[in-house]
C-alpha cells in the first residue's frame, strides 16, 4: 500500500500539458512553424489538441460542401461530418505530425474515437447538428500514450460508443480532458491564438492581463470589455480551474513556455 501511495504522489506531482492551438494559427504556415518549434520545446508530458474551421471551409467549397455556422460554428450534417473528419483526422493531423517529427517529437495523430479516448454525447438542441459534448476521457488510455514516449495530437472528431462520429469544440474539448487528466497529474492547461493574451483593450494587442481572477473576469464581462468568443474560452478555462487543473494560460505562438507572457489563470 505505502509502494501505491508513493507512486500515486509522484503522479501527481507530475507536470502534463496540454495545449489547445486555435485554427487561425493552423492556416498559416509561418505561425504554424513557429508553434509547432514553440510546442517541441516544452519539457515533460504533453498533448495537442488543434482546431481549424477556415480550412474546413475552404476544402469543402472545392468539393461543393457548404458549411453553415452559428456563432462561428459549424452545423454539422453528414455531409459536413465526413468533411471534418478527413480534414481533421486525415489533413491536419498529419500535418502536425510531420511538423512535430521533424522536431524530434515521437507525435501520433489519433482522434477520440481511437483507443476509445473520448466518448462524447449529441449535444441536446440539435441547432449544430452532429456536435457532440465530452462524456468520458480515457485518461488510462492517454496516460499510456504518455507513458510510451508517444505525444497524442489529437483532432476533435470523438464518438458516442454506438458507432457513431461526432465534431466537439475544442476550447471545451480540451478544458474537459485537463480536468479528467487532473485527477492524475497536474496539469497546466495553455490556449495559443493569435493574440498576446487576453486583451484589456482590442485595439491594442499589447494590453495583455497578465494574471486574471475570477473577480476581474466578471467585472470586465459586466462592463463588456471581455465578450464575444473570448468568453467562451475563459469561461472554459475558469471551470477547468474549479476542476483541480493547476493554470491554464492564454497567449500566442511567440509566448508559448514562456512564464513571462500571456495572460495566467491558476487555482
Amino acid at each position: 500500500m505505502r509502494q501505491h501511495g508513493q507512486s500515486y504522489l509522484r503522479a501527481m506531482n507530475e507536470k502534463f500539458t496540454i495545449v489547445k492551438v486555435s485554427g487561425k494559427i493552423v492556416e498559416k504556415a509561418d505561425e504554424l512553424r513557429t508553434f509547432v518549434k514553440a510546442f517541441a520545446a516544452i519539457k515533460g508530458k504533453k498533448m495537442l489538441i488543434f482546431s481549424g474551421n477556415m480550412m474546413a471551409q475552404e476544402i469543402g467549397n472545392k468539393m461543393g460542401i457548404k458549411t453553415k455556422l452559428i456563432d462561428d460554428r459549424p452545423v454539422v450534417d453528414a455531409g459536413t461530418l465526413k468533411l471534418l473528419t478527413m480534414v481533421y483526422g486525415g489533413l491536419v493531423s498529419r500535418l502536425f505530425v510531420s511538423l512535430l517529427q521533424g522536431n524530434k517529437v515521437n507525435a501520433l495523430g489519433v482522434t477520440g474515437a481511437d483507443m476509445n479516448l473520448i466518448t462524447s454525447v449529441k449535444l441536446t438542441d440539435g441547432k449544430l447538428g452532429d456536435t457532440g459534448q465530452v462524456r468520458h476521457v480515457n485518461t488510462e488510455g492517454i496516460a499510456r500514450l504518455i507513458d510510451n514516449g508517444i505525444v497524442p495530437v489529437l483532432a476533435p472528431i470523438t464518438h458516442d460508443g454506438r458507432g457513431n462520429l461526432l465534431f466537439n469544440e475544442t476550447d471545451a474539448m480540451a478544458a474537459e480532458i485537463a480536468r479528467a487528466l487532473a485527477l492524475r497529474f497536474n496539469i497546466t492547461l495553455i490556449y495559443c491564438f493569435e493574440k498576446k493574451g487576453v486583451l484589456l483593450n482590442t485595439d491594442d494587442p499589447d494590453s495583455v492581463i497578465a494574471n486574471l481572477r475570477r473577480t476581474q473576469y466578471k467585472a470586465l464581462r459586466d462592463m463588456d470589455i471581455i465578450k464575444d468568443w473570448f468568453v467562451n474560452k475563459l469561461d472554459n478555462a475558469f471551470t477547468a480551474i474549479d476542476h483541480g487543473v493547476k493554470e491554464v494560460v492564454i497567449t500566442s505562438p511567440a509566448g508559448l513556455g514562456k512564464d513571462d507572457k500571456g495572460t495566467h489563470i491558476k487555482g
